[in-house]
């Protein structure tokens, strides 16, 4: 079975224990707003976890953790680095196992 990852409309910012704010624990609305891929933290061919955090992304100066609907392997990832995203856009695919 192949699950997406998709933007959803809204997530978590990435904690910064170095520099602690109330922002971090609430989420972020990303419906609307325009953001960036700025990591993948698994290479396409790696397993992944359910829950894992596979790429982060930036909205609005917030790093936002996408994750793994689903324990697999990364089988395609479809925004680069640097591209730009919108809430639903297709991050990758994971194919369950």
């Amino acid at each position: 079975m192949k699950y997406e990852i998709r933007v959803p409309k809204s997530a978590m910012p990435k904690k910064d224990p170095d520099h602690p704010c109330p922002c971090q624990f609430r989420e972020f609305q990303i419906r609307g707003k325009k953001g960036e891929i700025t990591e993948w933290l698994v290479e396409e061919g790696g397993s992944v976890k359910k829950d894992q955090v596979v790429c982060e992304g930036e909205v609005e100066k917030k790093t936002l953790e996408f994750r793994s609907p689903a324990d697999g392997i990364l089988e395609k990832i479809c925004l680069s680095e640097e591209d730009a995203f919108r809430q639903g856009d297709l991050l990758g695919i994971v194919r369950g196992e």
